[in-house]
Parts: C-alpha cells; sequence; structure tokens
C-alpha cells in the first residue's frame, strides 16, 4: 500500500491537553477502515495521503498501469449544518485530480430525516462542481449524490 506509513504516522498524533480536539486518530481510523472495505472487495492496488498542487486524497486506488482510478475524501460530520463545509471542502479537495473517479463520504452523525433540502443542495452543488460523487452516511441509511454515480470499483 502506498503510503502506510503516513496512516500510521497519523495514528500517533492524538489530542494533547493544550488541544484535546487535534488528533489525528478519527481521520486515520476512516481512511484505515474504508481501505479495508475496499479490499474486502477484492481491490488490491491501494494507497493513503496523496497529496498534490491540484487535489488531496486521503485514500484511492490504482489501475494496473498505476494511474489513480478511484480517488476518495473521507470526512466525518457531526451535525447537518456541518454538511455544507464538509462538501465544500472535500470538492476543493477532489477537483482537478487525475482520477477517473472522484468521490467524497461524510459519515453524518444523525438520522436521515434531519437532512434539510438546504443541506442536500449543497452537498448537490458540491458533487457537480468537482465531477464528483458524494456518498452521504447517516445513522441509519446512505443517499448518493447524483443517485447513479459510482463509489466502488
Amino acid at each position: 500500500m502506498d503510503n502506510y506509513g503516513k496512516i500510521l504516522d497519523m495514528c500517533k498524533q492524538g489530542a494533547s491537553r493544550r488541544h484535546p480536539d487535534n488528533s489525528m486518530v478519527p481521520a486515520a481510523y476512516m481512511a484505515l477502515t474504508h481501505a479495508t472495505e475496499l479490499q474486502n472487495r477484492g481491490i488490491t492496488r491501494l494507497g493513503f495521503e496523496l497529496d498534490t498542487d491540484t487535489f488531496d486524497l486521503d485514500v484511492y486506488t490504482r489501475n494496473p498501469d498505476g494511474t489513480v482510478d478511484y480517488g476518495y475524501q473521507l470526512k466525518d460530520v457531526n451535525t447537518i449544518q456541518g454538511i455544507k463545509n464538509a462538501t465544500r471542502k472535500s470538492a476543493d479537495q477532489l477537483k482537478g485530480g487525475d482520477t477517473s473517479h472522484r468521490v467524497a463520504i461524510l459519515d453524518v452523525h444523525q438520522p436521515m430525516p434531519a437532512l434539510t433540502p438546504r443541506a442536500f443542495a449543497q452537498a448537490e452543488y458540491a458533487a457537480r462542481r468537482s465531477d464528483s460523487t458524494f456518498l452521504l452516511r447517516f445513522e441509519d441509511g446512505a443517499i448518493t449524490i447524483p443517485p447513479n454515480g459510482s463509489i466502488f470499483p
């Protein structure tokens, strides 16, 4: 796995007394969990933390020729109101990437009925702007934007 060491380093960056909310462990956990899901689907060419001048991927898959196939941005979102910032940031990190498929996965820690039309429209706009698929996973279900967007190789 490309850049596996970067994920291990993130696991060491826990919160401190001075900055209790600055832990990289949740982001590393999300990346490792997603990579495990890809492996369980038979994907073997995986990598972590691919940063360039134009895009930033948390997890990615490669084609046999070495090009990036699926590029993922992963976000942990505590509230429905947080969707706006998370989708905007994901779109910025995904657009311009030289990948076949761009995917943002947002784990929203609220039930799906709490999703407002405004938050849905913000996610829809971000997906369109970045030519990406957004998967919003809620406590009780998930929504893919656009509905026919590809999430997995």
